[in-house]
C-alpha cells in the first residue's frame, strides 16, 4: 500500500480580465483581513441617515463644507479603485446634485476652496434692496436715527423751535428783526417755523433794561429734512435769558413740544399790535445783516460752544484793562457774566504801520491801511477768508444796537474807518470790499428805518470821522478807477457801482461826497472880518499839520540827535 503524503496548493494568479469579474479563479481557499473598513453602501429608500445628512446640508451651508470634507477622506481609498476599474461612486453624484458648485473640485487651474467659499447666488441682492451689493450680515445698524412723535415732526418740517417759557408779564423779547412785550405770563411759548440762517433771540425785564441773548444757526434743510429744538430758560432772578440748567430739563422741553405749539409764535406771521415794539418791512434785510457770519467765527469770537453763542448787554473787549475802578455799572448788576469777553480779530490799536518800516514806507502805511489789513486777512482769518472781517462787523453792529453793547459799537466804528482808510486794497481786491461796502450800506439802511436812534450816536465825532473817511475814499477810488481806463476789470466796476449806490443813499443824511474840498483859504466872519483859516479833517491826507513830514538830524547809529540818553 502506497502512502501519499498531503500538499498545499496555492491558487493560479490570472491577468487583469478586461470585464468586471473578480481577478482570482475562486476564493474558496482564501482567507484575508481588510486593510480599510467596509465601503459605504448605495443609498436606498431606507437609508435615513443619508436622508438626515441631506437636509441638513441643504438648510445649512456649512455643514455642506464639512460633509464633503469627511466624505472625500473616507472614500479616497474606494475614489482611486473606481478610476481604475471605471466604477463611479453615487455619493458624489447625489452630493453634486444637491450642490453644483462641488462639481469643480479638482479640476486643473480651479482653487480648491473656491466652491467652498464662494456662493453664486444673488437673492440677496434681489431680495434686500437695501443692502446692495454687500452680503446678509456685513451691514449693522449702530447707532439708529432717533424716532419722532407725528405731531413734533410735522412742526420741525417748516423750521427750527426755539422754546423759552415762564417769561413774566411786561418783560421784552425780541428776535432777529422783531421786538414783542409780553402782555400776560404763559401767553408766549417760544418762536416756531425759523428758517435757515444766522439768528438772534435776546430778552430783557423792560425796553431800557440790560439784555442778553443768543446767536444760533439754524441749517438749511431739504425737504425731507427737519430741524431743530434749541431751548433757554427764563432767569427769574436777573431777568434775562439763560441756559437750562440741566439736559433733563432740555428733554424734558422738548418732549412738551407739541402741546406748547399753540402758544408759540410763528416766525414770518406778523405779531399782534398790541405786543409789537418793531415790526419787520422788509423780510430780505435780516439775511443781508448776516450774510457773511458763521458759526466759526462766532466760536471764536464768544469763545463758546456751537449755538450756544451767548452775547449780552455788558460784553467787553479781550484787551481792554479792568481795574479796581473800571468796573461797569453790568459787572455790579449781573455778576455771573462780569468776566466775559468777546475776541476781536482787529486789534484795537489804530497804529496802521509796523515796527519795522522806515522813512517813505511808514509814511505810506500810516496814510493807507491796506498793509494792515492785509496781514490780519492773512494771520487772523480762518483759510485767509476775508469775508470774516465783514462778519465781525455784521456781529458788532447787530450785538451793539440791539442789546446796546457798547464795546460792539466801539469796535466797528474802528474795524469800518480802518478798511475806508485801505485805498489800494480796493483795486487789489474789489471783490472783498464790494462785499464791505454793501454790508456798510445795508446797516445804515437798517439804521435808518427799523431801530430807534444810530450807531453814530454812541460817539458825538464818529458821523463826522465816518463822514471825512468816505469823502476821502471816495476821491482816491476815482483817482484808482481812471488810472486803470481800458484795463478796468468787471470786479472793479461792480465795486465802483457799489459805492455810487452807497453815496447816493447818503443823500438822506445830507452827506455830499462830492468835488473837491477847499483846504484852506480866506473865510468871512459875520462882522465882515476875512481871516485865513484851513480845515483839521484833511491834514493826515495832505500831509499837514502833526502829518506834516519834519527834517531831522540823525548821529551815527541812526538815531535822532539831541534826544536825552541814560
Amino acid at each position: 500500500m502506497e502512502s501519499t503524503t498531503p500538499t498545499q496548493t496555492t491558487p493560479e494568479r490570472s491577468s487583469l480580465r478586461s470585464d468586471n469579474s473578480s481577478p482570482l479563479l475562486t476564493d474558496a481557499g482564501f482567507n484575508a483581513t481588510p486593510l480599510v473598513t467596509a465601503p459605504i453602501s448605495p443609498p436606498s429608500s431606507s437609508n435615513t441617515t443619508f436622508i438626515t445628512r441631506s437636509l441638513s446640508i441643504q438648510r445649512n451651508p456649512s455643514v455642506a463644507k464639512e460633509q464633503a470634507a469627511s466624505l472625500n477622506r473616507t472614500l479616497s481609498v474606494t475614489s482611486s479603485a473606481s478610476a481604475d476599474s471605471g466604477h463611479k461612486s453615487p455619493v458624489p453624484n447625489r452630493l453634486a446634485a444637491l450642490h453644483p458648485e462641488l462639481q469643480d473640485r479638482g479640476r486643473p487651474g480651479i482653487h480648491p476652496t473656491s466652491g467652498l467659499t464662494k456662493s453664486p447666488s444673488n437673492a440677496s441682492v434681489r431680495s434686500v434692496p437695501a443692502v446692495g451689493y454687500f452680503p446678509i450680515g456685513s451691514l449693522q445698524v449702530h447707532s439708529p436715527s432717533p424716532t419722532r412723535p407725528d405731531g413734533e415732526m410735522e412742526c420741525l418740517k417748516s423750521g427750527d423751535v426755539f422754546i423759552v417759557r415762564g417769561i413774566p408779564k411786561g418783560s421784552v423779547l425780541g428776535y432777529d428783526n422783531h421786538v414783542l412785550t409780553i402782555g400776560k405770563e404763559g401767553q408766549f411759548e417760544g418762536i416756531k417755523d425759523i428758517p435757515g440762517g444766522m439768528h438772534l433771540v435776546w430778552g430783557g425785564s423792560g425796553i431800557a433794561t440790560l439784555r442778553n441773548g443768543f446767536w444760533f444757526m439754524s441749517s438749511k434743510r431739504a425737504s425731507d429734512e427737519y430741524g431743530e429744538i434749541h431751548v433757554r430758560r427764563w432767569d427769574m432772578q436777573n431777568e434775562v435769558l439763560s441756559e437750562e440748567v440741566s439736559q433733563a430739563e432740555v428733554r424734558i422741553q422738548k418732549g412738551e413740544l407739541p402741546e406748547l405749539l399753540p402758544k408759540m409764535q410763528s416766525y414770518a406771521a406778523p405779531v399782534n399790535s398790541g405786543n409789537t415794539s418793531a415790526v419787520a418791512k422788509d423780510p430780505e434785510i435780516w439775511p443781508q445783516l448776516t450774510s457773511c457770519m458763521k458759526g466759526k467765527l462766532l466760536t471764536k469770537i464768544t469763545g463758546q460752544e456751537w449755538n450756544h453763542w451767548q452775547v449780552s448787554s455788558f460784553h467787553d473787549y479781550s484787551s481792554q484793562p479792568k481795574g479796581p475802578n473800571l468796573r461797569r455799572e453790568a459787572d455790579i448788576t449781573i455778576g455771573n457774566y462780569k468776566d466775559d469777553v468777546l475776541k476781536f480779530m482787529f486789534p484795537k490799536s489804530s497804529r496802521t504801520f509796523t515796527d519795522e518800516s522806515r522813512g517813505r514806507t511808514r509814511t505810506e502805511q500810516a496814510l493807507d491801511s491796506t498793509s494792515y489789513v492785509e496781514d490780519i486777512i492773512s494771520d487772523k482769518c480762518s483759510f485767509q477768508d476775508s469775508d470774516e472781517i465783514i462778519g465781525e462787523i455784521q456781529f458788532c453792529y447787530l450785538t451793539g444796537m440791539l442789546l446796546g453793547n457798547v464795546a460792539c459799537m466801539e469796535h466797528w466804528a474802528h474795524v469800518v474807518k480802518t478798511v475806508f482808510h485801505a485805498y489800494r486794497l480796493a483795486i487789489t481786491s474789489p471783490v472783498f470790499f464790494t462785499k464791505f461796502i454793501q454790508a456798510v450800506h445795508t446797516q445804515f439802511r437798517y439804521d435808518q428805518d427799523y431801530v430807534e436812534g444810530s450807531i453814530l450816536e454812541h460817539d458825538t465825532h464818529l458821523a463826522d470821522d465816518l463822514k471825512n473817511a468816505l469823502i476821502t475814499f471816495k476821491s482816491r477810488l476815482n483817482e484808482q478807477v481812471m488810472a486803470q481806463g481800458p484795463h478796468l476789470t468787471r470786479d472793479q466796476t461792480l465795486l465802483a457801482n457799489a459805492f455810487d449806490e452807497f453815496e447816493e443813499w447818503l443823500w438822506k443824511w445830507e452827506w455830499d461826497l462830492r468835488g473837491s474840498y477847499v483846504r484852506s483859504g480866506r473865510i468871512q466872519l459875520e462882522d465882515g472880518e476875512w481871516v485865513d483859516a484851513e480845515l483839521k479833517e484833511f491834514q493826515a491826507e495832505d500831509e499837514r499839520g502833526e502829518w506834516a513830514p519834519q527834517v531831522i538830524e540823525l548821529d551815527e547809529d541812526g538815531r535822532e540827535q539831541g534826544l536825552i540818553r541814560f
